[in-house]
């Protein structure tokens, strides 16, 4: 009878899995715990270099699995936890920033500032481990949808604009009252999923300011996306909430222009995005609640 060589194969593994498993037997509780981790990282990667490739993991616990935006100084990867198959986010410095103590301080500060927030309107910051190489990595929670696909992919609803305005002035009201501007809304930023714009989030908080401070105090010449950022950003001024209602200002009235509706709620809409994108902060809404107030009363009379 002749012996195939699968079979061949198959015996000189369970050989070796016999071995490895009398091993492991004889290894003390403690110790035997940190074996069994050590044989499932080496056959997690060792899988994956048979298929051609090498598998990156970080801290034993997330597989890098792509790449899905890249910043002047960060990456954010798309990861998943090897025990609980969950997606997750993980943004660390690009590794020709890694030694950039200026990238480095702000990832840093993202992660503490970020951690201090819990919000359904905010996106969560779960933890901050270390890459081989040291770089932070920031662990934050996977949300795979933007408004920015949202607004490229369909019209939208005045309930729909309603629900996202409603989640945005949320979430502000609760960055604010943790003492941060965030600085930087715009629409890739604005996180939903499953369709749920009612529970959209905001998210990336890489240049958040206290209340009060400018982006030079911290050694930022120029940050935020200059099609939302208000003037005082622009100049380079010292910032509050208010300089965040002007920018969700500006994202309402670019979210009425993909409207498929028109009436007398759309133009009072229009006329609540002009108030909140006022010039002059002082011309605006004193803070997030005071213009959800006037959101909520926009089906009973125009805001002024």
């Amino acid at each position: 009878m002749v012996d195939h060589p699968e079979n061949q194969d198959f015996e000189e593994v369970a050989r070796s899995f016999a071995a490895l498993w009398q091993a492991l037997a004889a290894a003390g509780p403690g110790r035997r715990r940190s074996l069994v981790d050590q044989v499932r990282d080496a056959l997690d990667r060792g899988e994956d270099r048979l298929a051609g490739h090498d598998m990156t993991i970080v801290a034993n616990t997330f597989v890098l699995e792509a790449v899905v935006h890249e910043g002047t100084s960060t990456r954010i990867h798309r990861a998943r936890h090897r025990d609980l198959d969950s997606l997750h986010a993980i943004k660390t410095l690009r590794p020709d920033q890694a030694d950039d103590p200026v990238a480095r301080n702000l990832l840093l500060r993202e992660a503490r500032i970020g951690g201090g927030i819990r919000h359904p309107n905010v996106v969560a910051t779960e933890t901050l481990l270390r890459l081989a190489d040291g770089r932070p990595a920031l662990v934050l929670e996977w949300i795979d949808r933007s408004l920015a696909d949202l607004a490229r992919e369909t019209p939208l609803s005045v309930n729909d604009i309603t629900h996202i305005v409603a989640a945005i002035l949320t979430g502000l009201d609760a960055i604010h009252a943790a003492g941060f501007v965030h600085g930087d809304l715009s629409l890739s930023n604005l996180r939903y999923r499953d369709g749920d714009l009612s529970r959209l989030k905001i998210g990336d908080f890489g240049i958040a300011l206290e209340t009060g401070r400018r982006h030079r105090d911290l050694d930022i010449a120029f940050a935020g996306p200059p099609r939302f950022a208000p003037p005082e950003q622009l100049a380079g001024l010292a910032l509050d909430g208010r300089s965040d209602l002007h920018a969700a200002g500006l994202i309402l009235s670019m979210l009425l222009d993909h409207c498929r509706e028109t009436g007398a709620m759309v133009e009072r809409l229009r006329e609540l995005a002009a108030i909140l994108a006022r010039p002059e902060p002082q011309e605006r809404p004193e803070n997030a609640k005071a213009a959800l107030h006037l959101l909520g009363g926009l089906g009973k009379e125009n805001p002024s």
